[in-house]
């Protein structure tokens, strides 16, 4: 065709580059820098032309899928092939293909997340009420992204990457289970059996994440305000509440990195541990109850030679008011335990 453009580069299958990075251009808009990539094999190369404020609710760019975008949705941005061998973009919340498309004629190329934001304006700021927008940090790409589903994540400091919401469930049974980052779901605690140190890193394992440091979470935490003793306005924290609620329930519970709940509702189990030591082997014991806990404790899974295993958590749960917050954090934990307190989110580092 005499309008055809050949993408030589783009011929080779799974080639993909980009003049830059997908950015926010505003509360819903974004920035496409030019490229060039592959769409469905060896041979089939298209160019991708820059996109300057690109709407993706538009109904020219999507598939019909966010003609009710609504806050907790992830969106994802395909490529499909054209015959003049230029790539159109479309957006879709399917996480396969978009609508009306195949997987030989589309290819996912990046995303971002619709969910509340807090700017570094607002720090701390315990009137604000966070804007619903497509999340800057949350923005990716196949050349900028988590090594793990980039789904509701954030990307927190530079090459790191963290789960917006607390980490719930996906239905599959021990130990298949895939811990998700969602928005309005129960987060997953020791109610469903899980020992914090034995199975929680199994679990993000499963995802392809790992459980954060203290340090990490004082980075993604930054900016959400603290809880009350009386009333769950900033935080799931208030004294007279009871137990857990769902992900993202408290507006305001945002940090500047957009990660939700970080103060209050369940501790956040961290990475950090520690043995209370001495000079004296005769106070250090194997002990075989420490590993009968979790979802494998009917196993016969060895013994641990310690004198008082602890680990850190963070952020604070449900009921301790004022003691939640982006600073909270408890030293005195016992880590083998199954704990309706404490949850847990995963990190991940960048490809």
């Amino acid at each position: 065709m005499a309008d055809s453009i050949l993408a030589v580069p783009g011929q080779a299958a799974g080639e993909f580059k980009l003049m830059g990075k997908i950015r926010t251009a505003d509360e819903v808009r974004l920035d496409v820098p030019e490229g060039i990539l592959n769409i469905g094999g060896n041979g089939k190369g298209f160019i991708l032309q820059p996109r300057i404020d690109w709407d993706p609710t538009a109904p020219a760019n999507q598939d019909g899928s966010l003609d009710n975008l609504a806050l907790g949705d992830d969106v994802y941005l395909y490529a499909v092939q054209q015959a003049n061998g230029r790539a159109h973009l479309v957006a879709s919340k399917n996480i396969t293909v978009p609508d009306g498309y195949g997987p030989d004629e589309s290819r996912r190329i990046g995303g971002f997340h619709y969910g509340r934001w807090r700017p570094l304006s607002e720090r701390y700021n315990a009137a604000y009420d966070p804007s619903v927008i497509v999340m800057p940090t949350s923005v990716w790409d196949l050349k900028h992204r988590p090594k793990c589903d980039p789904s509701g994540m954030v990307e927190f400091m530079p090459g790191w990457w963290v789960d917006i919401y607390l980490a719930s469930e996906d239905g599959a049974p021990w130990p298949e289970t895939v811990p998700l980052s969602r928005y309005n779901a129960t987060p997953l605690t020791g109610t469903e059996g899980y020992s914090r140190y034995l199975d929680y890193p199994t679990l993000l394992a499963n995802a392809g994440k790992r459980v954060p440091t203290l340090d990490q979470f004082y980075v993604y935490a930054d900016g959400a305000p603290q809880g009350n003793d009386g009333n769950n306005d900033t935080a799931w924290s208030a004294t007279t509440n009871s137990g857990r609620t769902a992900t993202g329930t408290v507006a305001k519970a945002v940090s500047c990195a957009g990660v939700v709940d970080a103060a209050g509702n369940v501790w956040e189990m961290l990475q950090d541990h520690y043995d209370v030591g001495s000079t004296s082997s005769a106070d250090y014991n194997y002990d075989r109850t420490i590993v009968e806990n979790g979802k494998d404790a009917g196993h016969n899974r060895g013994e641990i030679y310690h004198r008082h295993w602890r680990m850190w958590i963070a952020g604070g749960p449900w009921g301790n008011g004022v003691r939640c917050g982006s600073r909270c954090a408890s030293a005195n934990t016992v880590p083998w335990t199954v704990i309706s307190a404490t949850g847990l989110r995963g990190v991940c580092d960048s490809l």
